[in-house]
């Protein structure tokens, strides 16, 4: 982490962030950045600020349009799956570290992952990046059957509730006939074959 990532500089990327979303959506940003933080007390503690970095990042490129998405990934040479050409508004998170670098010199791969793969998942996840995903789906302004079951499982078992958020994921996916992205399968497979389980009801 070339930058000190301190409060201050937290709150500039917080003013940056919010002047770039929807007004609607800066409490689910917030709930993000509150969920993110307590599950990085329980899980890395040391990486606290960089969760709580990554939470206000994850959607600073949620409003642009496909077509903008496309060219900010092909204009920073960012890897484009099959999956974000179906589906362009996947690229939102990798976009959204780009910018977020480009304005304040940040140089850190853990913020670009976790930023990147929060939409997805991806079965090279890392602690943080699950923290990101998760808050992500669980945090406070969401409303849906089976958040509260997810909100219990991120404080038993950070490996089981990604789990449990992939599998909710692909179910909703599957159920409305929509396009899936193959990397939510693969981090679906590699957690199984690690022999991470859920309490299923």
């Amino acid at each position: 982490m070339p930058l000190e990532y301190t409060p201050e500089f937290e709150a500039r990327v917080q003013a940056w962030v919010e002047a770039r979303l929807k007004p609607k959506r800066i409490p689910h940003v917030r709930g993000v950045v509150e969920t993110a933080d307590w599950m990085a007390q329980l899980y890395v503690p040391h990486q606290r600020m960089q969760a709580r970095l990554a939470a206000w990042i994850h959607d600073a490129a949620k409003k642009l349009p496909d077509e903008e998405l496309m060219q900010q990934a092909e204009l920073h040479h960012l890897p484009i799956s099959e999956g974000e050409k179906m589906v362009p508004m996947l690229l939102h998170g990798a976009v959204g570290y780009v910018l977020a670098a480009q304005e304040f010199g940040l140089d850190d791969p853990q913020l670009q992952t976790a930023c990147a793969y929060h939409t997805t998942g991806d079965p090279t996840m890392n602690a943080l990046d699950m923290i990101i995903y998760v808050a992500d789906l669980i945090e406070p302004t969401r409303d849906f059957p089976g958040v509260d079951a997810l909100r219990t499982a991120a404080q038993v078992s950070l490996e089981g509730v990604t789990l449990m958020a992939t599998d909710f994921t692909l179910h909703y996916l599957i159920e409305r006939g929509k396009y899936i992205d193959p990397r939510p399968v693969h981090l679906h497979n590699r957690l199984v074959q690690a022999g991470v389980t859920y309490r299923r009801n």
